[in-house]
């Protein structure tokens, strides 16, 4: 293995700088704090959740691939960088202010501030994959700085876990302190793993200022130009789709998790553990699988793993591991069968996740055009949320209905399942890819 350039090496942190937040604030402590505390009763707050995921992906379809062509007019990557990892830094610390009794709606435009955010960081960063890197290294890189991000992500959940187990006496005198603690933590991950690529990265030459109208014109040409390639067009359903089924997922898991066992601070953040592990061991060794199989394989094993995952969960409650009742009574926190099959399934879902992301992630930085990199990515982005925002809004029109997650979950898998028979028909003459 080549050694890593200065740049390729903070390029790799760029992602810890996003987990964090996807870890703390989206799935393991503040979203069951969000629909188990603040909200007056967890159909109430699972659905406003739901309401919120899906409004932050229609933000992000609408922002992502105007600001991806934008930046490919000619204006510099990095102070789009910088200004994404300034809000979610802002948005992340604000949420410290979410104490019991606080109206929902604020919380969660703020929370929705702080996903658009990280998502916008996410596709600047991934721009500038193919700026920072070497073409040998882009595979590589991409699993390792997924897997470092996972790192990050088991580093915050340990700092909750230490904080719940033994709560220093100024955070034991705020109201949910420990819950509350998750923004801020979120706020300084931006900061810590954001800034050496800011610092060392070298940006392209701007040749003219950015244009809105430009970046609209850009945007069409790209809409036009993907949709008339059979490969690129396949490629970029089972994109949109999976992400639908990912964020489905990944933004009620740990929430169905607590309302099914009760769980608080201290055992969803185990759960987060358990879970993230997996994600580390399929980051870093998806760079070398897809050396071997290739991305495609690569990402089609991913959504396989997540689906059977998703599939295990949905099967198990309270009572029932796999559909199967276990005659073990609920008692003490991850005391039971059933808890322990929901560790199971969502390390199966994990290591998918990480298998499918990094796959996806280097597929289009191999199939883009060299010279409309950037809003190719932000297509990618586009179409990662453009009905992204349409599942966690059924989820939570579900729960509204029924005063069940549950079936949010076999929805989840239906995605899944089309994203993989899209994605089996992509061909590309790449031998990566294929």
């Amino acid at each position: 293995m080549a050694r890593l350039t200065r740049q390729e090496a903070a390029w790799s942190l760029t992602e810890a700088a996003n987990e964090p937040y996807f870890n703390l604030v989206q799935r393991y402590v503040f979203a069951p704090y969000f629909a188990g505390t603040l909200a007056t009763s967890q159909a109430q707050g699972a659905s406003i959740w739901g309401y919120a995921l899906g409004l932050s992906g229609l933000a992000i379809a609408i922002l992502a691939p105007v600001l991806g062509s934008i930046a490919d007019s000619g204006a510099r990557l990095k102070p789009w960088l910088a200004g994404a990892g300034a809000l979610a830094f802002a948005a992340s610390l604000a949420l410290w202010f979410a104490a019991p009794g606080t109206a929902l709606i604020p919380v969660a435009f703020t929370v929705i501030l702080g996903m658009v955010a990280v998502e916008l960081m996410t596709q600047f960063s991934n721009a500038f994959l193919p700026v920072a890197a070497r073409p040998a290294q882009m595979g590589l890189l991409s699993g390792l700085s997924f897997g470092i991000s996972q790192i990050a992500g088991m580093v915050v959940l340990l700092i909750v876990l230490a904080l719940a187990s033994a709560t220093p006496g100024w955070l034991a005198a705020v109201p949910h302190g420990v819950d509350r603690i998750a923004g801020p933590i979120a706020a300084v991950s931006v900061l810590l793993f954001l800034s050496p690529f800011l610092i060392v990265a070298r940006d392209r030459v701007a040749t003219q200022r950015p244009s809105v109208r430009q970046g609209l014109d850009d945007l069409k040409a790209t809409l036009r130009e993907a949709w008339a390639d059979r490969n690129m067009r396949l490629f970029l359903i089972a994109r949109m789709v999976s992400a639908d089924g990912m964020a489905i997922i990944f933004g009620f898991g740990a929430v169905l998790a607590a309302a099914m066992f009760g769980w608080k601070a201290d055992t969803l953040a185990r759960f987060g553990l358990v879970i993230t592990s997996f994600g580390v061991i399929g980051g870093f060794s998806g760079g070398f699988i897809d050396g071997r199989i290739g991305s495609k394989k690569l990402t089609l094993l991913g959504l396989a793993l997540m689906a059977f995952g998703a599939a295990s969960v949905m099967l198990t409650d309270g009572s029932r591991l796999f559909g199967i009742e276990t005659g073990v009574p609920l008692g003490a926190p991850l005391s039971t069968p059933q808890e322990w099959g929901v560790m199971v399934g969502g390390a199966f879902i994990a290591a998918g996740a990480a298998f499918s992301i990094a796959g996806m992630r280097t597929m289009m930085a191999m199939l883009a055009p060299p010279a409309n990199v950037a809003a190719y990515f932000g297509l990618f982005a586009f179409v990662g949320k453009a009905t992204a925002f349409v599942g966690p809004t059924l989820v939570g029109l579900m729960v509204t209905l029924t005063g069940s997650i549950r079936p949010g979950i076999a929805l989840a898998i239906l995605f899944l399942g089309i994203a993989g028979l899209s994605l089996s028909f992509v061909r590309s003459p790449i031998r990566q890819v294929d």
